[in-house]
């Protein structure tokens, strides 16, 4: 298998990526996956306006879910491009990839055997597509020990492919870049405000421009994007509602942690959902009390999977309001309400419920 790529490696094979496409080194086949939507579709937006030139979209073909047969494909790769160097084929989301995820994804006849045995049949043409031909692949999710993706990767080595997988940048180049969107707008920021909308947005990349966009709206005809604009519009996310929930319960708030309760229910989010949400809350809140003192906190950020910020200006204030005790003992209930709501033995609402009145109660 494939070693992991980090986030400075990724830095650097964008850096390569776009440097191929000024210089016009183009490969038979290319792979667009990792987290980062927002990534993988400028990436592709960009690549395919490459690959084109100066040619029209009579020579680009996209296909898109996994409707899409090994046969069609090869087929329309072996086709010689009209009047122009090269047809582009651009496939998304196929789930060709990684097989078993596609099958669950899938409404039809398609079993997790018949889209493997369609990767099977490409993984071995991946070897001929010819030089008028480039492939396209934007997946988020791959399976590294998939023969389709070996092949990619092999590729890759013969200079024949390329595979970039575009993850979350680290934490000064993502806070250089949400800050670039209102630099752009003619706002200035300061970095507080930047930290609180980080906060706000997550490290979505897609999420972080779709809330930049409607903010510079918002203040469009001001000099500054300010903290209280950002609390004004930026729309937070369920799970940053749900740590102001436990933060209520931490304050013996009990008024406050079932009123964001009810708001996440009128916001038709899933009782079951919160009820995960907040086992995984107390969950970092236990691992972080644990690594506190041992390491730096962005190792503890990388750990348990939140931006190193996030750890000093969040969660450490919120680990003063409660005991180890208290967090294990809540974590416990939640685990335990957790399973049983699943398992049918009690509704998962009234099992959030439960949890919220007793551990916000005033003693």
């Amino acid at each position: 298998m494939a070693s992991k790529q980090t986030k400075g490696d990724f830095a650097a094979k964008q850096r390569q990526f776009n440097e191929q496409l000024k210089s016009g080194d183009f490969k038979q086949v290319y792979l667009l996956c990792g987290e980062q939507a927002y990534l993988r579709l400028q990436n592709k937006d960009k690549l395919v306006k490459a690959l084109l030139g100066d040619g029209d979209a009579m020579n680009l073909s996209r296909y898109s879910g996994a409707d899409v047969t090994a046969r069609e494909l090869i087929e329309m790769a072996q086709t010689l491009p009209f009047f122009a160097d090269r047809r582009v084929i651009v496939l998304e989301n196929t789930g060709l990839l990684s097989p078993k995820t596609a099958a669950k994804s899938v409404t039809g006849s398609k079993s997790s055997s018949s889209i493997a045995e369609e990767a099977d049949r490409i993984a071995d043409f991946v070897p001929q597509i010819p030089d008028t031909t480039s492939i396209v692949w934007v997946e988020e999710n791959v399976d590294k020990r998939g023969r389709l993706y070996k092949a990619i990767a092999k590729s890759q080595k013969e200079k024949a492919g390329e595979i970039l997988e575009c993850m979350t940048p680290d934490e000064g180049d993502l806070r250089a870049w949400a800050a670039g969107y209102f630099r752009k707008s003619g706002l200035q920021i300061s970095g507080r405000a930047l930290a609180l909308f980080l906060e706000y947005t997550g490290e979505d990349m897609q999420n972080i421009a779709g809330e930049a966009e409607k903010l510079c709206c918002y203040c469009m005809g001001m000099k500054e994007v300010t903290e209280q604009s950002i609390r004004d519009v930026t729309s937070p996310r369920i799970k940053d509602r749900i740590f102001d929930m436990i933060e209520a319960i931490a304050l013996r708030d009990q008024k406050k942690a079932l009123g964001i309760y009810m708001e996440l229910c009128a916001l038709r989010t899933a009782p079951q959902v919160i009820l995960s949400l907040m086992r995984r809350q107390f969950d970092q809140l236990v691992k972080i009390r644990e690594l506190s003192g041992r390491m730096p906190d962005s190792e503890i950020a990388r750990l348990v999977g939140v931006p190193s910020f996030v750890i000093s200006k969040k969660y450490k204030p919120a680990l003063r309001m409660y005991s180890s005790a208290e967090l294990l003992e809540a974590l416990e209930e939640c685990i335990a309400a957790d399973y049983e709501s699943k398992s049918g033995k009690i509704d998962a609402g009234i099992a959030a419920e439960m949890i919220i009145v007793r551990h916000s109660a005033k003693s």
